[in-house]
Order: C-alpha cells, then structure tokens, then sequence
C-alpha cells in the first residue's frame, strides 16, 4: 500500500477492546519482546518500557514507517527501548530471542497457507527464549456456519473521520469462498468534496481453532490458555475471539 492507504487503513483499524491491556499484562515482567505485524505502532507504544527491549516485526514499508513515527513520539527514555524493523513473520532473524512473542489483532489470518501458518509458528519457536510465551488474538471462525461461507458483496458503513482535511467514511464488504477458508475484505473509502474514493482489499484466510492447535504442538508449543474474550470468558464455539498463549517446549 501507498502512504495514503496506509494512514488510513491505519485510522480503520484501531484494534480490539482490552486487547493492548491483555498484552501489557502478559509482557509484565519480560525484559524482552516481539510484536510481528507491528504496523503502525498501536500496541508497541503500549509496550515499550526503559528496561524493556521490544521489537517490532512488519513487512509493509508504509506501515512501517507509521510504526516508526509513532515509536518517535514517545519519551526519549521509552523510546530507546523500541527498533522497528522490515521482515517476515514467517522468517525471523533477528540474531537474538525473546520472552514473549506477540501477535495481535488477526494478524495470523494474513498467512494464506496453512504451510505459512506452520512456517510462521516454526520461526516463533527458534525466536523464543527457552520457556518462552507465544501469543496471538483471532477472530473465531469456529462460528462460521456454512450459510454464512457463501459469497457476499453487501457494504456496509464501518467507521468516519477526519484525515488530511477530509472527511471520509469507510464501507466494509466481504466475500467468502465456500471450502476454501479464503476471506477477502474489501475497504471502500469514501471522502467529502470533489476527492476520487479509494479502496483496499486484505486478503485473509481463516482458521479453525482445532487447525491452530495442531500446527502450535507441531511446531514445539503447548497450549497454555485458550479464551475466548480479552475479559477473560472461557472458549466456546460460539465465542466472539479467540485469545492464545502457549509456551514454547
């Protein structure tokens, strides 16, 4: 994505509730931490501590210079604590480990392949101190029925606000393959005045927590907690979230 896009994918997507509390919490106590998919620094600021070394992990480069900015912003003391770096989740080198590895909000659903997802949890495991902990947050797709897996190009309002001088709203429609677990959102942006609209598309694809749980034991985990709100309630299939912590082996 352009730098447009991305301030304003940035300004659509403003994470979940209680889920930058639910990492700050779990993080207490780690001298060091990773956040993969990092984009535009919403749960790094939230982390970085003066004895805390945190990294963040993202591919895109416009988001990545969000991240940056928005690394910059803090107190000099806070701010020497964070480096946000340009890489691959699936392939992480950094040259060193952490006690916590994070990924929040999604961010696994960008991986279209459970083979990605495999090598994704492969290199958190080589990138976690012994004893580590592994986190992430999803959407639970436990809840998918099947008439709810046919296509659908519906668009609905999502959210407004005020960028760069505009007004813009942005509409939301999803379209869904039967079978395939492949999930592409489609983020219409519309502005007020004479401005053209705009529009973006993320690919997902969505998983099923039992796949999760059979590719973190693969890859060396253990299941430690399975929720299924950041408040805490307990996993079912009918739960909004899916919210994980395994250690590493």
């Amino acid at each position: 994505m352009n730098a447009l896009d991305a301030a304003l994918y940035a300004l659509t997507h403003r994470g979940n509730p209680g889920d930058v509390e639910h990492y700050v919490a779990l993080c207490r106590g780690a001298s060091s931490v990773l956040e993969l998919g990092s984009g535009y620094g919403r749960v790094l600021r939230a982390l970085a501590e003066p004895r805390r070394s945190v990294f963040g992990l993202e591919l895109d480069p416009h988001l990545l210079r969000l991240g940056r900015q928005a690394v910059a912003a803090l107190p000099a003391t806070r701010q020497r604590s964070v480096t946000v770096v340009q890489g691959d989740m699936q392939r992480i080198d950094l040259g060193r480990r952490f006690e916590r590895v994070l990924l929040p909000y999604n961010a696994l659903y960008c991986l279209l392949t459970p083979r990605a997802v495999e090598r994704c949890f492969r290199a958190v495991r080589a990138a976690l101190e012994p004893g580590g902990v592994f986190a992430f947050d999803v959407w639970n797709a436990d809840r998918l029925g099947e008439d709810e897996l046919s296509p659908s190009d519906e668009a609905r309002a999502l959210a407004a606000f005020e960028h760069a001088g505009r007004r813009w709203v942005v509409f939301e429609s999803c379209r869904r393959a039967r079978g395939t677990g492949r999930l592409d959102v489609t983020y219409t942006y519309v502005p007020s005045g004479r401005a053209a609209r705009r529009s973006q598309v993320v690919r997902q694809r969505y998983y099923h927590s039992a796949e999760l749980f059979e590719l973190l034991e693969g890859a060396g985990f253990a299941l430690e907690t399975k929720l299924g709100s950041f408040g805490g309630a307990r996993f079912t299939e009918r739960a909004p979230r899916l919210v994980v912590t395994a250690r590493a082996r």
